[in-house]
């Protein structure tokens, strides 16, 4: 499902699609290290070099090379416990990060906003006065997936459809799909019995659910693509056998030591916002956090934590003769980001708009660029031209004013 992302039309996308589709194909015929390793090719090349934002890309990244060293070293069951340990931490770490003025704040939430969409799309009800408990809603249920997932319960399955299935309709349409390996690696073998047990005792109740659950969304919603309506459909299959196979929780195995390993790095990843490396891939997508000068937000991490600014900032920008002002107003507005900076270089440096100058802050160092289409523009940005063009680690359309609305 994560190929099928709009990303992947945009030039430059389809080879390492081709390359994720053979090693997903090879998985789905035998875990061969082969297939892992192609499938970790395919999710670094648009990490690295197409600027992928996406958490669940970092996070599918994780995951093969986990299981090219579980399947190379015959640790199987290691390998998927690093799976689920990491997709529990992705919960935890999203509902972290959600502990910030702006989440709360309903006039700018992205709580609001998730629910606007979802109501849009399934004719519900507008919240009302209750807008102001859609974010500890969110944050709670977010935590309680995590939990859930650590102690191998099988509610993670009803409670797990029930928070992804509107956002697959609506704002995250393949989120929930990656997810899906988390909660597969999180259930014992007692637990696949019992589903197995499920599927072949109640075929029909498991069809019916598929079947009503795609009719229903398509009556309310409309049919946008033909991939939703699967997505949809093995949603209320799998909330039907979850039901149908509930039972006790999971034994918990001892965990391997390399196993904390793949847990620690993933969550110090997830804490390089308040540290000023990144914000993209860490789990703080629809989360409001702000980590900018003049807006940090967070009520736990202090903005000491950050130190310099790590956004670019332009204070005065000037487009050739000035025939793109509100070009010029845009930038000036904005924060930015060096691979930003190589997307304008590409796209605007043409005769007729040069020279475009630039000066403002970054790292918070001043800098003055006379023409950002010169040879040596990035000579200007101390330490720039050591990173990659294609690494987006910063958010993209992110203004200098805040609060701002529902920031993705």
């Amino acid at each position: 499902m994560h190929l099928t992302l709009p990303d992947y039309e945009a030039p430059g996308w389809g080879a390492p699609r081709a390359v994720s589709f053979v090693g997903a194909a090879l998985l789905l015929w035998r875990p061969l290290p082969a297939g892992f390793a192609l499938c970790l090719v395919g999710a670094a090349w648009p990490l690295w070099a197409l600027r992928d934002v996406l958490t669940q890309s970092a996070l599918l990244l994780v995951w093969a090379a986990v299981g090219l060293w579980g399947a190379a070293r015959s640790r199987g069951p290691a390998a998927l416990d690093a799976v689920r340990w990491t997709t529990a931490l992705t919960y935890a770490l999203a509902a972290l990060h959600k502990l910030n003025v702006d989440f709360f704040d309903a006039a700018v939430s992205c709580a609001p906003h998730a629910w606007a969409q979802i109501a849009a799309r399934w004719g519900l009800p507008a919240v009302g006065g209750l807008e102001p408990l859609l974010a500890p809603a969110a944050i709670l249920t977010e935590v309680a997936l995590a939990v859930a997932i650590t102690r191998r319960s099988p509610w993670m399955w009803p409670l797990g459809v029930a928070f992804h299935l509107p956002l697959t309709v609506t704002l995250a349409p393949a989120f929930g799909a990656v997810m899906l390996a988390g909660y597969v690696a999180a259930t014992t073998r007692r637990q696949a019995a019992r589903w197995r047990r499920a599927a072949r005792r109640h075929p029909g109740a498991l069809v019916l659910a598929a079947g009503a659950a795609a009719l229903v969304d398509a009556a309310l919603g409309g049919v946008d693509d033909p991939v939703t309506p699967l997505k949809v459909a093995a949603a209320g299959a799998i909330l039907a056998g979850s039901l149908l196979a509930l039972g006790p929780p999971g034994r918990c195995r001892r965990t391997a030591p390399t196993v904390w390993v793949v847990v620690a790095l993933w969550t110090l990843n997830g804490l390089t916002p308040y540290l000023g490396l990144q914000y993209q891939h860490a789990a703080a997508m629809l989360s409001n956090l702000r980590i900018d000068a003049g807006c940090h937000n967070s009520l736990i991490f202090p903005e000491a934590l950050r130190g310099a600014d790590p956004y670019l900032r332009i204070d005065v920008a000037r487009i050739g003769d000035g025939q793109r002002p509100a070009r010029e107003a845009a930038l000036r507005e904005g924060l930015w980001s060096v691979p930003a900076l190589h997307t304008m270089h590409r796209n605007w440096c043409v005769p007729r708009l040069r020279p475009i100058a630039l000066e403002g802050t970054w790292r918070g160092r001043a800098f003055a660029m006379p023409d950002l289409c010169a040879a040596d523009w990035l000579d200007h940005l101390p330490g720039a031209a050591a990173l990659p063009a294609g690494l987006q680690r910063f958010q993209k359309n992110l203004r200098r004013e805040c609060p701002q609305a529902c920031i993705h």
